[in-house]
């Protein structure tokens, strides 16, 4: 069974994703990569979820985003996840917002504010 804060971690995780540009990015330093730290954190909550503890409904739903994600990789994507401007400009973040929005909705959790955390920023 997933544990509590791993299952907090990722609501936390699908809230920041399903969140507007602006509120994405105030939950990072300024000169943080937003795009790619909000993938990198979902790809940590999924290393952590248990699949069997999910409804089917709810594993499509988060298959269903993690596989946008991945088909949406790649240097030809770098931008879209380099480039903070991104974030209110590429359509692939309003649907990551979408397919996040639709988790939140299989996993009857409310939209919220995501929480601002300390985060492990990757720095160049």
């Amino acid at each position: 069974m997933c544990s509590v804060r791993n299952m907090d971690n990722l609501k936390n995780s699908i809230m920041a994703l399903a969140a507007s540009a602006k509120v994405q990015e105030a939950l990072y330093p300024s000169f943080a990569a937003v795009g790619d730290e909000l993938v990198l954190e979902f790809g940590e909550c999924l290393d952590n979820l248990k699949v069997s503890d999910l409804t089917p409904e709810q594993a499509a739903s988060i298959e269903a985003l993690d596989v946008f994600i991945i088909q949406h990789s790649g240097m030809q994507f770098s931008a879209m996840y380099l480039e903070n401007s991104a974030l209110y400009e590429d359509p692939n973040w309003d649907e990551i917002r979408s397919l996040a929005k639709l988790v939140a909705k299989e996993m009857g959790w409310s939209l919220t504010e995501p929480v601002k955390q300390k985060h492990r920023i990757v720095t160049g």
